[in-house]
């Protein structure tokens, strides 16, 4: 169980880490919050050997991802609908997906 909370939280520092990078320094901050995000989700996986670790860690990356993609109270955005904020949802979100389902190991 310890191991599911530690993925979770990892999950949300890369999804932190990911929006705070993606617009900036273009196109090179962008690149490297997709492969900081998938390359995180990833290790989690080696590091516990356990598919459900890199799905808990994919869990807090969209969780994350996707409250600063949506308007908050003030209307502010942190994922803008821009080029570099499309690509970074579509890719990130993709590949996450899909190396969370992959085996562990």
């Amino acid at each position: 169980m310890r191991n599911i909370a530690l993925s979770f939280f990892a999950g949300i520092v890369l999804g932190f880490t990911g929006t705070a990078l993606h617009n900036a320094f273009s196109p090179v901050g962008l690149i490297l919050a997709i492969v900081a995000s998938w390359l995180g989700i990833w290790l989690v996986g080696r590091a516990y050997g356990l598919r459900s670790a890199k799905l808990a860690a994919a869990l807090g990356w969209i969780a994350v991802v996707y409250r600063a993609g949506t308007h908050g109270a003030s209307y502010e955005l942190l994922i803008f609908g821009n080029t570099a904020g499309n690509f970074f949802l579509i890719t990130g979100f993709i590949g996450v997906l899909l190396i969370a389902v992959l085996p562990a190991g």
